[in-house]
């Protein structure tokens, strides 16, 4: 196939774009060939990889390039869409030579320059949130608010939200710089990163793991008073362990307390926005005008009627979802895997149906991820709530756990179970998110089957 841009210049736009992270050998062969209009058969045979690994590849390596770019790319119209684009910097620069291509794609483009998303969501099809929104925006003017956590369940849509917050109000800072915590760095790692971001030069001379973590923080603190910058930092539960009733950070990051520290105790115009599973904390003991803590729950009514309309035509089908999404939580995720599964929601009995859907891989993967973090405690109280057979109220509970426990940790556990959602309150007693319920009963079962196996 005839392209009359250079590969290496469609690899520069790319790695400008996708920045901090970088494309690993055999994520650029793959470019490369489809821009030569190879097969993934073919490259396979080439390379002698096997043909469903470079299919993977391909697959994950087309997600990665449609959030850096904030449009949908795939194997069909990547060669188009890379033209298009590189078409577009050439106009864009068009007071420069167009035959210095090389030139034209080092030049730093001022939204490139600024807004660094690496991989977050799409948020073309966002919606509800509103209220959400709206405080979240209040509080990123508040000049002492340094740091928003938005906590709450697994696929509740806190990543969704804050990058449509981040996007939203992006015009209002100087930088955005959106990163994921999914596999966390050391914290001289990711502020090594901030610092050649916002510097402009890529090696920013600086060699982080010889530098004192406080030198490094320094400069980093003096960049947020000159620079009004939104640093979002997705997946931050990844730092965090927990031990019984209390969360601490991992031990191999540990400094990332001290980063947390400068942040939100320094003065400075910029401000850190986090997801996270866990509720950190270890942040809350800052004064509530330095930190905000938002716990997203699912959808509201509203959102969930008008995320089903636009999903659904058969008026019976989505009767029968929006039924079963008072048992999901009105959980985003849970509901996108329950239209995915229409031939399960289909029946009449939502006891039934809810059984059957916490049979699924993609639905006891979320659950499981839920689940491991909690603490000791939480756990305890989950599982007496998913035996129960009725509701339970506080002094039942208090009873059934195996050891005694101050009651203002057995509370905290209750009030931070019915913040994620995983619990419901009413007339003084609790009870567990029934797909919850019916996946740890089973879970429960087999638990007791292996143990009596091997006694």
């Amino acid at each position: 196939m005839n392209n009359p841009i250079d590969f290496e210049s469609v690899l520069s736009l790319i790695d400008r774009t996708i920045s901090p992270i970088y494309l690993n050998p055999t994520q650029e062969i793959v470019l490369r060939e489809v821009w030569n209009g190879k097969t993934y058969a073919k490259m396979a045979d080439d390379y002698n990889y096997d043909p469903e690994y470079i299919k993977t590849v391909g697959c994950n390596l087309w997600h990665t390039l449609s959030c850096a770019f904030d449009e949908q790319i795939n194997k069909s119209n990547f060669v188009p869409c890379m033209r298009r684009k590189i078409k577009d910097v050439i106009i864009d620069q068009k007071n420069k030579s167009t035959d210095d291509r090389s030139q034209l794609l080092s030049t730093n483009l001022t939204d490139q320059q600024s807004y660094h998303w690496t991989t977050a969501p799409d948020t073309k099809h966002f919606i509800g949130r509103g209220q959400e929104i709206k405080l979240l925006e209040s509080w990123s003017q508040d000049l002492d608010c340094r740091c928003i956590v938005v906590s709450g369940m697994v696929g509740c849509g806190k990543t969704s939200l804050v990058t449509k917050f981040a996007k939203d109000v992006k015009n209002q800072f100087d930088y955005v710089i959106w990163f994921s915590l999914d596999n966390p760095p050391s914290i001289k790692t990711l502020i090594h990163n901030y610092l050649k971001l916002i510097s402009q030069h890529p090696n920013h001379g600086i060699d982080s793991e010889s530098l004192d973590l406080s030198l490094l923080i320094s400069q980093l603190i003096d960049y947020l008073k000159q620079k009004k910058i939104l640093l979002v930092l997705d997946n931050l539960q990844s730092i965090f362990e927990v031990h019984q009733t209390s969360i601490y950070y991992k031990k191999e990051l540990e400094d990332y307390g001290q980063f947390f520290r400068a942040i939100i105790s320094t003065n400075h115009k910029s401000l850190l926005i986090c997801t996270s599973r866990l509720k950190p904390k270890l942040l809350e003991y800052y004064a509530t005008n330095q930190i905000k803590i938002l716990g997203l729950q699912g959808f509201a009514k509203q959102t969930t009627k008008k995320f089903i309309e636009s999903k659904i035509s058969s008026a019976s089908d989505r009767q029968k979802l929006l039924h079963l999404s008072e048992s999901l939580q009105n959980n985003p995720q849970l509901l996108k895997i329950a239209y995915d599964n229409l031939d399960i929601v289909s029946g009449d009995n939502i006891e039934q149906v809810v059984q059957e859907l916490s049979l699924l891989e993609t639905i006891t993967s979320l659950l499981e991820q839920e689940l491991s973090c909690l603490s000791n405690l939480d756990k305890e109280i989950t599982c007496w709530l998913a035996i129960s057979d009725s509701p339970v109220s506080s002094a039942e509970l208090s009873n059934y756990l195996e050891q005694s426990h101050p009651r203002i940790k057995f509370l905290h556990s209750i009030n931070s179970l019915i913040e994620r959602s995983l619990i419901s309150q009413s007339d003084g007693t609790y009870s567990l998110m029934p797909i919850m319920k019916s996946y740890l009963r089973r879970r429960l079962v087999k638990q007791a089957l292996q143990s009596r196996s091997y006694n």
